[in-house]
């Protein structure tokens, strides 16, 4: 197993860190916007007090570090403390030079945006291995040990921020469009964690599935898997066809399909997480460099 730190996932964290950073200042902040997570916490106290959110988030993380330690292992906390000092760091930058977007006048525009600028900076921090500390932890662990989305968790935790902000703002417009922002971000996390293993399972019913299955080999050089199967109605063996392929290789599948068997009956499958040769190992069953 490897188990050594890559220079491509740091910097990746490093890029992820900057964009996430840059979405706080530039809309939550700058519009009086709040977040979710400990970020959402050092957010209203910011518009309280005026404290830097930049020194907040590392006070807020240093006790989680521990836990983070044990339950994620050296590497993933390794991570963990690069994204979570990065993000201190971009914070400060990002304060010390803001670009004052200010859309004030345009809540919805600003909430939009901040979402996917902290969705886009979290889901790359997440897709290499690290995270920024507080509920990011939390949401990572239910990712690695429930299989819930990180997303998922993270909008639940955030609702709790929501009504902290509503109770000490005492702003509902302001904690509805935070709403907005929060939901967005979750869905963009989301959509970028999966991106990486899109991909379609392919469930085929042909009578000429060893001809089919040879084409598949062959042509699109994936594996293929014949599952045992008994057709009700017709009282007959009807063997099924399974693989998984690429998204962009689905028009080529189903050309081969469609030349060898026109009334074949084929269900394709959404596939989020995919584990293997051809996707996340290579030929020789070492894993692909991401």
């Amino acid at each position: 197993m490897n188990h050594q730190l890559k220079i491509i996932n740091i910097l990746f964290i490093l890029l992820g860190a900057f964009i996430f950073s840059f979405g706080i200042v530039n809309f939550n902040m700058e519009n009086e916007l709040t977040e979710g997570g400990f970020t959402g916490i050092a957010l209203i106290l910011y518009h309280l007090f005026g404290t830097s959110p930049a020194l907040m988030n590392l006070i807020f993380n240093i006790p989680l570090f521990f836990v983070g330690y044990k339950l994620l292992g050296r590497l993933s906390f390794i991570y963990t403390i690069i994204g979570t000092v990065s993000v201190s760091f971009f914070l400060w930058i990002c304060e010390l030079f803001p670009m004052h977007i200010a859309l004030k006048n345009d809540l919805l525009l600003a909430s939009l945006f901040g979402g996917v600028f902290i969705g886009t900076g979290l889901g790359i921090i997440f897709r290499f291995g690290g995270t920024t500390g507080g509920v990011d932890i939390v949401a990572r662990l239910m990712k690695k040990f429930f299989d819930i989305p990180i997303g998922r968790t993270m909008f639940a935790f955030d609702c709790l921020v929501l009504i902290a902000t509503y109770i000490t703002i005492g702003d509902y417009i302001i904690t509805m469009y935070t709403l907005v922002c929060v939901y967005v971000g979750a869905r963009v996390i989301d959509i970028i964690q999966d991106s990486g293993y899109s991909a379609r399972g392919a469930m085929i019913i042909s009578e000429y599935h060893n001809e089919i299955s040879d084409e598949i080999n062959q042509i699109l050089e994936r594996g293929v898997t014949i599952i045992a199967a008994h057709g009700h109605y017709s009282k007959s063996n009807r063997p099924i066809i399974y693989c998984v392929v690429s998204r962009n290789e689905i028009p080529r599948l189903k050309q081969i399909i469609n030349t060898i068997d026109p009334h074949a009956f084929v269900s394709l499958l959404d596939v989020h997480d995919v584990l293997g040769e051809g996707f996340t190992l290579d030929e020789f069953k070492k894993p692909l460099e991401r």
